[in-house]
């Protein structure tokens, strides 16, 4: 399934896939059961790319699996929130999680993140 997968991504890489399109051939598709094979997307804008060119993948597969009741099932899987540290004191309280024992050295020299 691997094969098939790589050589659909290589035949619309070759017919000038765009950037767009380049983000979901690059994901992973994970066989689910004997007519389902999984592909984890990051986004509803994800899936909405790849149901551009749905069809064309399951003939794809259909005829390289030599399978016809093959069927894609797309999840979005969580993505991790990030958050931007702009401040001082954003910046010393996140350093200060991973590390305890900064806030005892802020007390001890008497810093003061508040300008």
């Amino acid at each position: 399934m691997v094969e098939a997968w790589n050589r659909f991504k290589e035949n619309r890489l070759n017919q000038g896939a765009s950037d767009t399109e380049k983000l979901v051939l690059n994901r992973e598709l994970i066989k689910s059961g004997d007519h389902e094979v999984k592909i984890l997307l990051e986004s509803q804008l994800e899936i909405s790319i790849l149901e551009k060119f749905e069809s064309l993948l399951i003939q794809h597969l259909r005829k390289e699996l030599d399978n016809t009741k093959i069927q894609i099932e797309k999840e979005v899987s969580d993505q991790v929130v990030t958050k931007n540290l702009y401040t001082s004191r954003e910046k010393f309280e996140y350093m200060a999680q991973q590390n305890p024992a900064l806030v005892e050295f802020k007390e001890r020299l008497g810093l003061d993140f508040d300008f």
